[in-house]
């Protein structure tokens, strides 16, 4: 891939350095490498990504520019259980059975009806309780 604009080169080289996340220095660092010559697949190996994934970077890239560098709202792993709805239901069970955290997480998964593991229920206590 090409890129003949030397605003955008340097604006590039600049993310690739000082980008605010991984993301961001990895996909710019990419189209540089490309635009210095390197190949779809010796790019691919270099940051552990499939050839597919590099050539999405490309497509993404000439579509929307500067912008497809950023990680897009609503990517990642959703929250099973949330501060607005379950918030109360915990509450409950944990002022309840103050001295018995695990009888209040499984009451609180049977009301719920959701299936974490323990461990994620006393982060969420931790962040969100305690």
């Amino acid at each position: 891939m090409r890129i003949e604009d030397k605003e955008i080169l340097e604006e590039l080289r600049e993310i690739s350095k000082n980008g605010k996340s991984k993301q961001e220095r990895i996909r710019a660092h990419a189209l540089l490498l490309s635009n210095d010559g390197k190949k779809s697949q010796e790019i691919a190996t270099i940051f552990g990504v499939t050839q597919r994934t590099v050539f999405q970077w490309f497509k993404d890239f000439k579509e929307t520019g500067l912008n497809s560098l950023v990680q897009q709202s609503g990517r990642g792993r959703k929250t099973k259980l949330s501060i607005n709805k379950d918030l109360e239901i915990v509450k409950k069970h944990i002022e309840n059975y103050p001295h018995q955290p695990k009888k209040a997480y499984a009451l609180t998964l049977e009301e719920i009806g959701i299936t974490i593991s323990y461990n994620t229920f006393k982060r969420f206590l931790k962040k969100h309780l305690i």
